[in-house]
């Protein structure tokens, strides 16, 4: 064995933040701020914490989660568009303000199309079209439910976890598909709605799997008859997706990492390296698994054409629903 001097050891120690930097890839000089639209604890939040632990290990600089939470994810949005476009204040987003606030809004201090660069994509993870056995005993699956739609002339109420919000657009998607009637009944989040689900109060809802899964496992007080990916869920593969029945039916919600449009491209392509490096590592696998979530392996290229159809699919959800932010 070698024994080196401690000054070479702790000389290369310092060095290895620098690596990247010196094959000439972008590295940040100062902490980053991983900007977030919710409150601490939920998926979104834990994928960002895992994901800066990697980032911070990578470049040798703090990476620092920010929860902004309110206003639809606007407080977060604005920040991150308001910040100096070098790479250092990054926003994890979904839907909700890339495809949907620009619409659902009367007005917003940002343009989710102009101010953001997608970067990474690092998870997906479907919501449950749910029943209540109690309202709907015949309905197994999505077949049955749409027959029993299609035989409601007067509407089927459909609850979700409120006005806007991203199980109220997917289930109005997944009615214009269907072209049936139904009536929203909106909740303020998932536990009243889930609990009238039980009762027996409300037969249908699209809901998260968080919140909804554990009435499934709990002696069935409701029944999962499909996912809302496009394909089934490894989390939950007996549980079919709902486009085996409604062909071309996706309404996932996503979870991305975006940057301010005015960062340079090395600056943008070094991002991009950073973040696949993560989302290609046996640890983010384990995050991922741990979470019951899928990964949507994607570079920038593929994610821009992403965000246009998804503009395109969500913006009508809202017009079709006539929502506006509370």
């Amino acid at each position: 064995m070698f024994n080196l001097p401690r000054r070479t050891l702790l000389g290369a120690a310092l060095a290895m933040p620098m690596v990247a930097r010196a094959q000439g890839a972008w590295a940040p000089t100062r902490p980053v701020r991983l900007v977030l639209p919710f409150a601490p604890g939920g998926l979104t939040d834990i994928l960002a914490r895992a994901a800066a632990d990697q980032l911070s290990a990578r470049w040798g600089q703090p990476v620092v989660v920010e929860n902004r939470a309110g206003a639809g994810g606007n407080l977060a949005a604005e920040t991150v568009a308001r910040a100096t476009p070098d790479g250092h204040t990054l926003l994890v987003a979904t839907q909700g303000i890339i495809a949907i606030n620009k619409v659902l809004f009367e007005r917003l201090s940002y343009d989710p199309d102009a101010d953001f660069i997608p970067l990474a994509m690092l998870a997906q993870q479907p919501n449950l079209l749910v029943v209540s056995p109690r309202a709907l005993p015949d309905v197994t699956d999505v077949a049955s439910l749409v027959a029993k739609l299609r035989a409601t002339p007067d509407g089927m109420p459909y609850g979700s976890n409120g006005v806007g919000s991203f199980t109220h657009l997917s289930m109005e998607l997944l009615r214009a598909t269907l072209n049936v009637p139904m009536t929203h009944v909106p909740y303020r989040g998932s536990a009243p709605l889930l609990t009238d689900m039980v009762a027996g109060t409300i037969p249908v809802a699209l809901d998260g799997l968080a919140t909804s899964k554990p009435q499934v496992s709990a002696g069935g007080a409701l029944r999962a008859i499909g996912v809302t990916s496009a394909r089934r869920f490894r989390a939950m593969p007996d549980v079919p997706a709902i486009a085996e029945t409604v062909p071309g039916f996706d309404a996932s919600p996503w979870y991305g990492v975006f940057g301010h449009a005015g960062t340079p491209e090395p600056i943008q392509a070094g991002l991009e390296a950073a973040f696949r490096a993560v989302l290609e590592s046996p640890a983010w696998a384990a995050v991922l698994a741990q979470r019951e979530a899928d990964a949507m392996p994607q570079g920038r290229a593929g994610l821009a054409t992403l965000m246009q159809r998804e503009r395109q699919t969500w913006r009508e959800a809202v017009r079709r629903s006539g929502a506006r932010a509370e």
